[in-house]
């Protein structure tokens, strides 16, 4: 499993992102389990981890991923009411 770090990510990139995201179908979102698990399976991701170190940040964080094939794809956590975000982002 690599190892990684959760960091801040500007909220409104990440809206941005999302939305593009959206509209390309590159989004995935927790409720769609079988993508869900095989990205984090594929990506050696840490989600329990990720999720303990979001929620200390946001009462009400609420994870997804990008999936774009771009240096910007990975598993956010984001908060409306908080207008943050974090990225779970790889140590090199």
């Amino acid at each position: 499993m690599a190892r990684a770090k959760v960091v801040e990510f500007d909220y409104y990139q990440f809206i941005s992102l999302m939305r593009r995201a959206t509209d390309a179908g590159t989004r995935i979102d927790k409720s769609d389990s079988a993508r869900w698990a095989d990205y984090v399976k594929t990506n050696g991701i840490n989600e329990v981890a990720a999720t303990a170190i979001a929620r200390q940040k946001f009462e009400s964080a609420v994870p997804v991923i990008i999936a774009e094939g771009l240096d910007t794809d990975g598993l956010y956590f984001y908060s409306k009411n908080d207008e943050g975000c974090l990225r779970l982002q790889a140590i090199e």
